[in-house]
């Protein structure tokens, strides 16, 4: 299941997110723009968020 999320949103879970069967992807994270990278709290707090042209879409992962 993919649920597109806001830019404050994909923070905030990926903040305080508790469960590991929800991830949070980015579009175009690292140079990659056809495929989706998994975010990780510890390796990816300080990204800009709201920079569409380096992070255009986030989405909620169920797996």
């Amino acid at each position: 299941m993919e649920i597109k999320l806001s830019p404050f949103f994909a923070k905030m879970i990926l903040q305080f997110n508790p469960f590991t069967r929800f991830k949070v992807m980015c579009l175009g994270y690292g140079e990659d723009f056809v495929n989706y990278t998994e975010l990780v709290w510890q390796d990816d707090k300080h990204l800009d968020f709201t920079n569409k042209e380096d992070y255009p879409q986030f989405q909620l992962w169920y797996v």
